[in-house]
């Protein structure tokens, strides 16, 4: 939990300002654009530092704001896969060329995956957006409610903890 909660709580914020800010015809734009899209999640996804516990509640935001779900796989896919400090890793025990080697195949796989997916949606007659958030009309309110809690008093009990730990001195054998 420790690892997970600060990227989760940062990624339920950006998720929160996306719905709150970004248009709602986000998806005349992005289903008259499908490739201009996925290449604006890889822009948006390769250079910010994203892992993949806040990059869902991101991708998720972004769908329900009518992205085609392709796209949004482009930016759960190489978000957290480019790194800076991974490029740098790259970079440093191999070369030049194997970094362009590396994020050139993240860059396709990454496309033909939001491809693949977005066919996916096209042949099952789905749309992403209209299915994201229906759980909340599937599991009853008061099991949302209950599950909230938890989550948040597992959080905090987390840095309370974490933070008592860090404050104590160490002991000697």
């Amino acid at each position: 939990m420790t690892d997970i909660a600060k990227p989760f709580i940062i990624g339920i914020f950006i998720a929160g300002g996306i719905t709150f800010f970004f248009p709602d015809d986000l998806t005349v734009w992005a289903n008259n654009h499908q490739f201009l899209s996925m290449l604006m999640m890889l822009v948006a996804g390769i250079p910010m530092y994203v892992c993949a516990t806040s990059s869902t509640p991101i991708a998720a935001a972004l769908i329900l704001k009518g992205l085609n779900p392709g796209a949004a796989l482009v930016f759960l896919l190489a978000g957290p896969a480019t790194n800076a400090a991974t490029i740098a890793i790259v970079k440093n025990i191999f070369n030049t060329r194997a970094l362009v080697i590396y994020l050139s195949m993240i860059c396709l796989c990454s496309l033909a995956m939001g491809f693949f997916v977005d066919w996916i949606y096209a042949i099952s007659g789905v749309q992403a957006s209209v299915v994201v958030g229906q759980a909340s009309e599937i599991i009853p309110y008061a099991v949302q409610l209950i599950s909230a809690v938890i989550l948040t008093t597992l959080i905090v009990y987390n840095r309370v903890s974490h933070m008592n730990q860090a404050g104590k001195p160490a002991h000697s054998h």
